[in-house]
């Protein structure tokens, strides 16, 4: 397949001493770095951080439990993790 590319004067520039000191064609660096480049974003659209982020900073403290056993438990959590006073 065919692609052109409109590359600003420094762009082309650097492209062509690139190209020249490594001893390859500008269609061999520009194909490599595309493939680079959607390799790279393919992996973080699959990182854990991608797959969570919709859920990142929706959710809130739990609330205090019915059960006074649980609540007991849901007191010295809040204490430990510093959220003294807690959240009714």
């Amino acid at each position: 397949m065919a692609l052109s590319v409109r590359l600003p004067p420094e762009e082309e520039n650097l492209l062509e001493k690139t190209a020249r000191r490594l001893g390859r064609s500008k269609s061999d660096l520009a194909r490599q770095a595309v493939h680079e480049l959607c390799q790279k974003l393919a992996q973080e659209e699959h990182s854990a951080y991608a797959r969570g982020k919709d859920l990142f900073e929706i959710g809130g403290l739990a609330k205090r439990p019915k059960d006074p056993l649980k609540q007991q438990i849901w007191e010295k959590l809040q204490y430990k993790h510093g959220y003294a006073g807690g959240q009714d």
